[in-house]
């Protein structure tokens, strides 16, 4: 061997190198070691110790909030409810600190509790994009929900409905139109978008005087379209507030078309909410945004207060839509699957009105057999089905002591299925909602328990616009079975509730083609 390479330098490194990597590589293991004892210990509290550890459920669900996220971005997430409430009980531990119940008294105690008309169960906040204003859906704090609340109660009265009965008619009406022209012909209408067209038209008129135009140009919104796609990332936005360090990914799920459209899709809401507040005393009619800025009250010019309005607007326009969407489309979907009860209905629409004209939120008032069928449908098709977690304050809840801190929901969707409380659970039976003097009232529903279904939840935070939206559903139906007479195309035999339809933050609803044959003696 050469002498220079037997004398050859060692590699010259920093003084204390040597001795640091040596710590580094003695910290890691014990870094690491700290870490696996910690997520044990944490395991082992939650099965053995946690004042949750007694009630049954998933065991993946007790040591983590995994099991719960697994199920909320599913697209399943009320049938996985069910099936664990039947699995496991009238109470199931769905995370490590939060419970899911079943009878309708765990939801009368924890939605109806309250002191000095102050919510004793309070929301754990669930605002869809943390925008850092709940607006009122998304609103945590008791007395200010009270007070954004009571500024809203005129806007759902009977004499407000009333006066904006104009506005419904006017949209009920151009669907008939449309459907005149192109219902009867081939396939006739794809029921998910025409249902979607005409409840955002209406949704958008009645909360600020705002016209879309989707049923006239055939065609969705960027509204619409941009929040169809957006349900996966609404949906991770409330998840990811358990495992924030993956707060970023929910980006991912953006598609690209919405990202183009973003910039003018955020600055939309904004642009309305101005044009609205400048439009104040000159309305054609009354709408919900009246309430929040009346013409005689001064312009609001704060910033926070504008941006307030601005998401108070967006949640009363998304949730008038998506109920009225989904019934619009469900209540038909459910009667051609159950002839008989739709023949029920066409008969006792068409025996009591000779005119189409004559059909009103009024005198439909009267018209049981449509009522129950409206119940019925909303029973089937929940749209309170996220759960609606409530934060416990230390309470009884259906005769058992849940803890303070701990989050506390009931599935509106499993008890509304539940054969404890309803007789042929899943099936569209339309009778058992009837008074028993009812010539159709059927005695093997007489022990059904109505107060079980609860589409539109119950106290202070019950959705003010349920009574509204259910006449708005009688009055479609009204309207449309004395036009038509509708029928399924071919093919869509196999078409399944339970199988075809998904809910994430909104429900997707499969295509659902429907012909509308203009009936014998209808006004044309």
């Amino acid at each position: 061997m050469r002498r220079d390479t037997l004398n050859m330098e060692l590699p010259s490194y920093p003084r204390g190198w040597i001795s640091s990597t040596t710590f580094t590589h003695q910290l890691l293991p014990a870094f690491a070691a700290l870490i696996i004892a910690y997520y044990v210990g944490r395991t082992i509290y939650n099965l053995k110790f946690h004042p949750l550890s007694k009630y049954p459920g998933p065991k993946l669900a007790a040591i983590t909030d995994l099991w719960w996220a697994y199920a909320s971005t599913s697209g399943k997430y009320p049938w996985i409810i069910e099936d664990v409430l039947k699995q496991y009980g009238d109470v199931v531990r769905i995370a490590p600190n939060e419970l899911v119940f079943l009878t309708p008294q765990a939801a009368k105690d924890i939605y109806l509790a309250q002191e000095k008309n102050l919510e004793l169960f309070v929301q754990v906040g669930y605002d869809a994009l943390d925008t850092g204003d709940g607006g009122i859906s998304g609103e945590t704090n008791p007395v200010r929900h009270r007070e954004i609340a009571k500024k809203l109660a005129p806007a759902f009265s009977t004499r407000n409905f009333k006066v904006k009965e104009g506005v419904i008619q006017k949209h009920i009406n151009l669907f008939i139109e449309k459907m005149k022209d192109i219902g009867a012909t081939g396939q006739g209408a794809e029921l998910r978008c025409w249902s979607d067209w005409l409840a955002l038209d209406l949704s958008a008129d009645m909360t600020y005087g705002r016209e879309t135009g989707q049923m006239r140009d055939m065609k969705d919104s960027i509204l619409l379209s941009s929040t169809l796609k957006l349900n996966l990332f609404l949906t991770l936005s409330q998840v990811t507030r358990k495992f924030r360090l993956l707060s970023p990914l929910m980006y991912l799920t953006i598609p690209p078309s919405v990202w183009f459209v973003m910039p003018k899709l955020i600055s939309m809401n904004s642009e309305d909410v101005k044009e609205r507040i400048e439009r104040r005393g000159r309305m054609e009619h009354l709408d919900y945004f009246e309430q929040l800025v009346p013409a005689d009250k001064p312009v609001p010019e704060d910033k926070k207060q504008i941006y307030h309005l601005e998401n108070v607007a967006g949640q009363l326009l998304i949730a008038s839509w998506q109920p009225l969407a989904n019934q619009f489309y469900s209540l038909i979907f459910f009667l051609l699957r159950e002839p008989e009860a739709y023949a029920a209905l066409v008969e006792e629409i068409r025996t009591v009105f000779a005119d189409c004209d004559a059909i009103n939120t009024e005198s439909i008032g009267n018209l049981k057999y449509l009522n129950a069928c409206t119940q019925e449908s909303l029973r089937l098709h929940q749209d309170t089905v996220d759960g609606l977690p409530r934060v416990s304050p230390g309470a009884l809840v259906d005769g058992t002591y849940i803890p303070q801190g701990v989050t506390c929901q009931i599935s509106y969707f499993a008890a509304a299925r539940s054969p404890r409380f309803f007789t042929d659970p899943l099936k569209f039976r339309p009778e058992r909602w009837l008074p028993p003097d009812h010539s159709r009232f059927d005695l093997r529903y007489k022990n059904d328990n109505l107060k079980a279904s609860k589409p539109f939840s119950q106290g202070l935070r019950g959705c003010p616009g349920g009574a509204i939206a259910s006449a708005v559903i009688r009055l479609f139906a009204a309207k449309i079975l004395w036009q038509f007479d509708l029928e399924a195309a071919p093919g869509q035999d196999g078409l399944s509730f339970d199988r075809d339809f998904k809910f994430l933050t909104f429900w997707e609803r499969p295509p659902f083609w429907v012909r509308f044959k203009p009936a014998r003696g209808a006004n044309r």
